[in-house]
């Protein structure tokens, strides 16, 4: 009797430790918004700004930098980043500085005292929230502004992507951030890709007013506006 019982648990002992470690962690999809002080990303980027019809391009690299880090009482960490632009013939400038923390399964980041709820974990397709979540912006009377405004949602997950810039990858996610289209009004166009182990790789935006005078209402005539991309071109540890 002795030693079947001992058998008995020896036997339950090695299923018991086999099924703990097989035990499978979630994946939160933190991945794709890496954070860690000396990640470094470069971009290229081509911006366009419109004025009555004016229009002017201008050609330029941006580098963020995560330089620093604090945590507070309830166990956030808020990383700290600097962003860096320069021409092709120029040295780096500093552009401003910016924080980003994750913090109730959101990456919240401050862009210039503004902040935006960039992503959401774990990511899944068409999972929405509130972008300005932690701001006022919908209510601030810009004319883009309706129902949908802001609504951030994923429309690509996990998908092989390649850039303007050359830079693959087998996983991407897709964030449309708004998709406003009014042909008397204007355009509020904005998305952001972010890739597994990187972070953002591609940012898209297209903010157009068209001229509502009598004389040219429902042309699409462009008073004003920019359209940016921002690529990717390299990433690593300062």
């Amino acid at each position: 009797m002795r030693k079947g019982l001992g058998v008995f648990l020896v036997f339950s002992f090695v299923i018991f430790s086999c099924s703990t470690d097989e035990q499978v962690i979630p994946d939160m999809g933190l991945d794709y918004y890496p954070l860690q002080v000396g990640n470094y990303a470069t971009y290229e980027v081509k911006e366009t700004n419109i004025l009555q019809s004016k229009v002017t391009e201008t050609f330029y690299d941006l580098r963020i930098k995560v330089t620093g880090s604090s945590i507070n009482e309830q166990g956030v960490v808020t990383y700290f980043l600097v962003r860096e632009k320069r021409t092709s013939s120029g040295n780096w400038e500093s552009l401003d500085s910016w924080s980003t923390k994750v913090m109730d399964n959101k990456t919240v980041q401050n862009e210039g005292n503004v902040l935006f709820v960039k992503l959401v974990f774990p990511p899944s397709m068409n999972l929405k929230w509130d972008g300005n979540q932690f701001n006022n912006l919908p209510d601030d009377g810009n004319v883009f502004n309706d129902s949908n405004s802001d609504q951030y949602f994923i429309s690509d997950l996990d998908e092989p992507i390649t850039l303007p810039s050359g830079f693959e990858t087998d996983h991407s996610l897709t964030v449309i951030q708004n998709n406003f289209s009014d042909n008397i009004v204007g355009t509020d166009q904005r998305k952001e890709v972010y890739a597994k182990g990187v972070g953002l790789i591609y940012k898209e935006i297209t903010q157009l007013e068209y001229c509502t005078s009598s004389n040219c209402l429902g042309q699409q005539k462009v008073d004003k506006g920019v359209i940016l991309i921002q690529s990717l071109k390299e990433h690593g540890q300062i």
